[in-house]
């Protein structure tokens, strides 16, 4: 199921709880006149009760979930775009190392040509005088 259907679902199931708990503690509290007792009382606690734990349970959860619909796919995608970054970031550090040495060795090497620049020329072979 798509989001879309799943969330639509989800608040049709809302809906329908809340208008069955609704009913009942309508029904609860308009019973007959006579019987406004305690027993009024406790059965519309208790119907409150049982209302309020079902949505803060695993019911609760899995309604949430439902209508969050994509955003555990998003956090999936999320995670696995963290990883590319920070694999890439890895290689980037790697290849900036690379880079670094290459430039001490062009600089090293400039050196060696510049001193080789600068130097006097001497006859390869001398002759004996």
């Amino acid at each position: 199921m798509n989001g879309r259907h799943s969330r639509g679902w989800a608040l049709a199931f809302i809906i329908v709880l809340t208008g069955m708990a609704l009913g009942l503690l309508g029904g609860i509290s308009d019973g007959p006149r006579s019987n406004k007792g305690p027993e009024t009382v406790f059965a519309i606690i208790a119907a409150g009760a049982m209302y309020f734990a079902l949505f803060r349970g695993p019911v609760g959860k899995a309604i949430a979930k439902m209508l969050e619909g994509d955003a555990v796919a998003a956090d999936d995608d999320a995670v696995n775009r963290i990883y590319e970054l920070e694999s890439r970031v890895a290689e980037l550090s790697l290849d900036q190392q690379r880079v670094a040495e290459l430039e001490e060795r062009l600089d090293f090497a400039e050196r060696l040509l510049a001193q080789r620049q600068d130097a006097p020329e001497f006859p390869m072979h001398r002759t004996p005088v």
